[in-house]
């Protein structure tokens, strides 16, 4: 197969779409910390706890799709919640459940939409990996964000080469509307997480 370039029509339109939300998360309370110097290992231990919910949620809704709907693409490779259960484990931490609805995939668009959010987390985790191992309070357990390791560039060439093959328009609007729900549930559940480590923010209510 071509590689499907980084810059495909589909890609920046995900990309320009989610581009909001995608900021907003990033500056979230409970994620910004793992960006700064000054991280403890207590904002370290709250980022992974909470990060826990979504992980699980997006892996059980993936691979129960795709059990149903089999599709040329192989998720079983790419499992990461056993490297999040790892790190909280080294930390003696305990993970908080899910507090908010997470987007489940319906059909392929909805695939594609929650993987996109997903996959693309893995190439920001290696940067955070790289900072959090150069930190003072370091060594910390980073299997979660580094966890494809010299294969990442790879594995997402591969999930854009699968969603440019299946990307009828139909699909990607299906898939740009799931991944701006994936960004905003991610935010809602980070907010719960933060009201129950007992921070002081606005909660996002349900719709």
């Amino acid at each position: 197969m071509t590689p499907v370039p980084s810059d495909s029509a589909l890609h920046r339109q995900l990309r320009q779409a989610t581009k909001r939300p995608h900021h907003v998360l990033d500056h979230h309370p409970l994620l910004a910390p793992l960006l700064r110097p000054d991280l403890t290992l207590a904002q370290y231990g709250n980022a992974l706890a909470a990060l826990h919910g979504i992980g699980q949620a997006a892996e059980v809704g993936i691979l129960a799709f795709l059990a149903q709907h089999p599709q040329p693409f192989d998720y079983q490779a790419r499992l990461k919640v056993w490297a999040l259960e790892a790190d909280l484990a080294a930390l003696g931490r305990q993970p908080l459940g899910l507090a908010a609805d997470f987007p489940v995939p319906q059909n392929v668009g909805g695939l594609i939409g929650v993987l996109y959010v997903m996959e693309g987390a893995t190439q920001g985790g290696l940067m955070i990996a790289r900072l959090l191992q150069a930190l003072p309070i370091a060594p910390l357990p980073t299997a979660h964000f580094s966890v494809y390791g010299s294969t990442a560039a790879q594995k997402w060439a591969e999930f854009l080469q699968f969603a440019d093959e299946q990307a009828t328009p139909e699909v990607l609007d299906t898939a740009v509307v799931t991944a701006i729900g994936v960004f905003d549930a991610i935010t809602c559940h980070l907010d719960a997480c933060l009201k129950q480590l007992g921070a002081d923010v606005s909660v996002c209510e349900p719709a």
